[in-house]
């Protein structure tokens, strides 16, 4: 690991004093005196609080475009400072690390809001495209083409339409397609996944399966017997994240204790996996986009609490814990 990336995630006093002598705010908002009432007292109630923008989550009291030079700038000190070579990683790290400097000065030292940043600029700032962030860019782009004239989202309601029980002749007719067509299709959709390096396709195609319901085509065919689309509990899992976190809570311990986790969820609640798997898309692109760091903990504490309780159902039903026979 180079040196001084190194000694500044150790909080080296000596590096971090002589980064933050670098003049990297040259173009800062006009506010720019809000920071230091912010690192003199953080616990002020009076700060003011910022606007940001909903699609970049930049500042609205400065311009973009002052922020790219300032992050910029910092980057090249803190490239000018390395007497090692620097792999691509690395150099990758240094310039995130400059982008999340300037953002938390110029925005109020607020950790959430800085996570939702670099959620809604992930492409951007570390080449991969965050789920709930709208950064693909179909247009123009081979990956997105449609195969056999099946374009993405209509892959995505096909591959909807089998979960529900719909019969794949009917589900290919509505498509204008026959068997063979779509044989070649659901080989070459998830290769084409693979071949993405942002995961953009993959991301898209979470967000086609979940909205699935509404594609045209799939207007007027009938689910099978029993599918998710008359499930009570599917609709709770929608709507209920308390519902939702104790169900993952029991999935996870039902793998721990050798059951199948997911056969578990259709036995118990008639939900299958590919249903669960859309509500859960759905849940991580609400938590991403209004990223909150302490909503995010009183649910991971929810679920691991129902972990815990599910455990030890699994396990009295297994006969108990092999621990449960030791005394201390």
């Amino acid at each position: 690991m180079f040196k001084k990336f190194f000694n500044n995630l150790m909080g080296n006093e000596e590096e971090n004093k002589k980064k933050e002598s670098v003049p990297y705010n040259a173009g800062a908002p006009v506010n720019q005196n809000l920071n230091e009432e912010i690192e003199e007292d953080e616990d002020d109630e009076d700060i003011a609080q910022y606007q940001f923008d909903p699609v970049t989550h930049h500042g609205t009291h400065y311009d973009p475009q002052d922020f790219e030079a300032a992050a910029n700038n910092l980057y090249e000190h803190y490239l000018d400072g390395e007497d090692e070579p620097l792999s691509q990683q690395d150099k990758n790290n240094l310039k995130r690390e400059a982008y999340r400097k300037v953002y938390m000065d110029w925005n109020g030292h607020d950790f959430d809001q800085l996570a939702k940043f670099e959620m809604a600029n992930s492409l951007e700032l570390t080449g991969f495209v965050t789920s709930g962030f709208d950064q693909v860019k179909e247009e123009g782009n081979a990956l997105y083409e449609p195969i056999h004239g099946i374009s993405l989202y209509d892959y995505a309601a096909i591959a909807h339409g089998m979960t529900q029980g719909i019969a794949e002749a009917e589900l290919l007719k509505a498509f204008g397609i026959d068997s063979t067509v779509w044989g070649e299709v659901n080989v070459l959709w998830p290769e084409r996944m693979k071949e993405d390096p942002t995961y953009g396709i993959m991301a898209k195609y979470g967000e086609y399966f979940a909205a699935a319901g509404q594609h045209p085509k799939l207007a007027g065919l009938t689910p099978g017997i029993g599918s998710g689309s008359t499930n009570s509990n599917l609709e709770k899992l929608k709507t209920d994240r308390y519902f939702y976190e104790e169900l993952c809570g029991a999935r996870t311990a039902a793998y721990e204790y050798g059951l199948d986790g997911a056969q578990w969820i259709v036995d118990n609640y008639g939900i299958n996996l590919a249903d669960f798997q859309a509500v859960a898309m759905d849940w991580m692109t609400q938590q991403n986009q209004d990223f909150n760091s302490e909503s995010i903990r009183h649910y991971m504490d929810y679920q691991e609490e129902k972990r815990k309780e599910y455990a030890q159902k699994f396990a009295k039903e297994q006969g108990g814990n092999v621990a449960d026979d030791i005394e201390f």
